[in-house]
């Protein structure tokens, strides 16, 4: 058991750095097309067309959602180069650990411990069960948490996934304001004013197809991953919390929950269908 928690930490390591890797390989790969394919790079760097895109872009999320949940979404940003793994031997040995606890009757001890604990869920779920709080009760709470929890991060994919829509939205927005530019100095006889309009209107395409699937369809992916790990994550807490009520063994916890996490080094296929299984009995509808 020991020798597997420690390979998860490894694994959990090496996916960092990877992501970090991944990251910087896409934009390197970017960087040396346009290096390669373009007389003068630095054409490619046009602050108003960035200014269409970005500003626009954001004016229309704030239109669009209340600026306390866009603010809040966009400090998950950072998920972009963050590993995207389940670490679950800690809540294993928290939950095991309180079935110990309670099945010698060590209700001080339980009651010391749980005032430790920092995550509501796990805290509450536990403090119901010390409460002796019926089996129905405990599940409802720990179900109306989980489906709470996933409307939250729902919310912050939606915002993300909008983004990802607004930014080529406004890169043509950008193109018509650099064409009715362009022909405006055709008309006044400006022919010198043509190339920098008609930069514009190319260029701000180009940021908003970059921006859109670059960086904000990329960082809505990433969080629904964030959000479907996270549900397993919550879901086995929940069975263990679940058997905890139902009065059973230490032993019989610890063989449920170290059989979850084995199987999350099944096949992609049959993990998705353990975590589906799961939602279901939690009452959560799967996405």
């Amino acid at each position: 058991m020991y020798i597997y928690f420690e390979s998860v930490l490894i694994g959990h390591l090496i996916m960092k750095l990877y992501q970090y890797a991944g990251v910087i390989i896409a934009l390197s790969f970017l960087a040396l097309a346009i290096g390669v394919t373009a007389d003068n790079p630095a054409a490619f760097i046009n602050l108003p067309g960035l200014i269409i895109v970005i500003g626009g872009t954001f004016t229309a999320i704030f239109v669009s959602f209340p600026i306390k949940d866009a603010i809040a979404a966009f400090k998950q940003a950072k998920v972009l180069t963050e590993p995207m793994s389940l670490n679950l031997e800690q809540d294993i040995q928290q939950v095991v650990g309180f079935s110990k606890l309670w099945f010698r009757n060590q209700y001080q001890q339980i009651d010391a411990q749980i005032e430790k604990l920092d995550e509501p869920f796990i805290k509450k779920g536990l403090q119901m069960v010390r409460d002796h709080q019926p089996y129905e009760d405990v599940m409802a709470m720990l179900n109306w948490k989980v489906s709470q929890y996933r409307s939250k991060e729902t919310a912050v994919i939606n915002i993300f996934r909008s983004m990802g829509t607004f930014a080529p939205a406004f890169g043509m927005v950008g193109s018509l304001v650099g064409l009715v530019n362009m022909l405006q100095g055709v008309e006044g006889g400006e022919i010198a004013s043509m190339t920098g309009d008609m930069a514009i209107a190319l260029i701000t395409t180009f940021y908003g197809l970059l921006l859109s699937n670059l960086v904000f369809k990329p960082i809505a992916t990433k969080l629904e991953q964030r959000r479907n790990l996270a549900t397993i994550r919550l879901s086995m807490i929940a069975e263990g919390i679940a058997m905890l009520s139902q009065q059973r063994t230490p032993s019989a916890i610890l063989d449920t929950l170290t059989s979850f996490l084995q199987d999350q080094q099944q096949k992609p296929e049959a993990n998705v269908a353990m975590q589906k299984s799961m939602m279901t009995k939690l009452g959560v509808k799967p996405a």
